[in-house]
């Protein structure tokens, strides 16, 4: 063994000491899933050791990234074998939840300190299956020095997408072809469900289906088309290497000035961007309404297989109400719902902090009511979008017949699920 390798070895072992203590004595054995980033990984995971240690548990802990996550969940519920601490999203809350494989919390966690509305969100025809970790909302995040650099120092609330078109084309005569002045968003869901809702219109009905037409759907393809072809945006071969991870972000790359991400990640991105980022609304459809709406930026739910749910849902109120909880977690996962939890992080928190709680106090006094849960099938229309909105930056297909060939496959992808 190398000098090198001894020096790697002492310092590993020291820190998995206490760890390994804390596992050798437990009597109770826990897992915990989540998807997340590195700031989150440490956040949780520095969480659950102290957690460990202190209880005399045992818990595992693993992470990986959004897509994974999901194919991984549903291998593991499908084959007995979920963790016991589960992340969920509001927009697979519902599935799991109605498929038995959640625990209800109702008489395990009472969430007194919880708004009305915060403590729903995580409810599945009236019974708790999951709890709030933080509530956030859909931002435009910028970088704020280039955009000083054409006259904006701050985002309006009332910004439209022209303005946004304006804005983002003088930003891209900065750099000619080496930076634009956004990210090309019409392949991610997220920002296409918020031009939807901008103009009063939803991604998905109650009972499960598409609630838009191709018509939208072409109209949103040509928007981006338009902002492609004048150089707004970056090429097609740029835009098609996000996925909606960090790391891939055109803003997070240095390509661009501007893109559309959850107010709860502002504290990621700008820990891998050298200049200050600020968060701001989405732009407008002129004539139409805000269109956000505030949502859990994500749950914690137990699994039904659980066999120990009750030490479960103990580390979950841990998390929400705790002193030790709340200020290790902070709030990379969104503003905190109890209000004796915020009331412990403002006096403490940074400028980004501050900024995503004003945020979100911000768009609840505009927000429109959440809408209905995405369907069944809706995490393969996510990926759908990508693959369709790409062939049709390409030029492999037109606006027209892009825009039907996603809506027909939706319809069918519901129809089915």
């Amino acid at each position: 063994m190398t000098a090198l390798t001894r020096r790697h070895f002492i310092a590993a072992a020291a820190v998995a000491m206490p760890w390994f203590h804390a596992q050798a004595q437990s009597g109770t054995r826990l897992r915990c899933f989540w998807w997340g980033n590195p700031d989150r990984d440490k956040r949780t995971r520095n969480l659950l050791n102290t957690y460990a240690r202190s209880n005399n548990l045992q818990i595992s802990a693993e992470s990986l990234g959004w897509g994974e996550y999901w194919t991984k969940l549903g291998t593991q519920v499908a084959g007995g074998n979920a963790p016991d601490l589960i992340q969920m999203d509001y927009r697979y809350i519902f599935e799991y939840a109605r498929r038995n494989t959640l625990f209800a919390l109702d008489k395990l966690l009472p969430l007194a300190d919880f708004s009305p509305y915060d403590r729903d969100s995580g409810k599945v025809d009236g019974k708790l299956y999951g709890v709030s970790l933080g509530s956030n909302s859909k931002a435009l995040v910028y970088d704020t020095g280039t955009l000083q650099k054409v006259g904006v120092k701050s985002m309006p609330s009332d910004l439209t997408w022209d303005d946004f078109g304006r804005i983002a084309g003088e930003i891209s005569q900065i750099n000619l072809g080496k930076y634009w002045g956004s990210s090309d968003s019409s392949r991610l869901e997220q920002v296409f469900e918020q031009w939807l809702n901008s103009g009063s219109k939803l991604l998905y009905t109650a009972d499960g289906k598409v609630a838009f037409t191709p018509d939208d759907v072409a109209a949103w393809f040509d928007l981006w088309d338009k902002f492609r072809k004048a150089g707004v945006i970056p090429p097609a071969d740029v835009g098609a290497t996000n996925n909606a991870r960090v790391e891939e972000y055109e803003i997070t790359r240095g390509l661009a000035a501007m893109s559309f991400i959850h107010s709860n990640q502002l504290l990621a991105f700008q820990a891998l961007n050298k200049n200050k980022l600020a968060i701001a609304m989405y732009p407008r459809v002129k004539g139409g309404s805000p269109g956000h709406y505030v949502k859990p930026a994500m749950l914690m739910s137990v699994s039904a297989k659980s066999k120990t749910p009750e030490e479960a849902a103990k580390v979950i109120n841990h998390m929400v109400t705790s002193a030790d909880g709340v200020k290790t977690l902070g709030l990379e996962r969104g503003v905190p719902c109890s209000a004796t939890a915020r009331a412990m992080l403002l006096p403490e928190a940074d400028e980004l902090g501050k900024q995503q709680i004003e945020f979100v106090a911000m768009v609840a006094k505009a927000a429109t009511p959440l809408p209905p849960p995405p369907p069944k099938g809706a995490g393969e229309i996510e990926n759908l979008l990508r693959r369709v909105a790409d062939s049709v930056a390409f030029g492999k297909v037109s606006l027209k017949d892009g825009a039907r060939q996603f809506h027909a496959e939706c319809v069918n992808i519901l129809a089915r699920a």
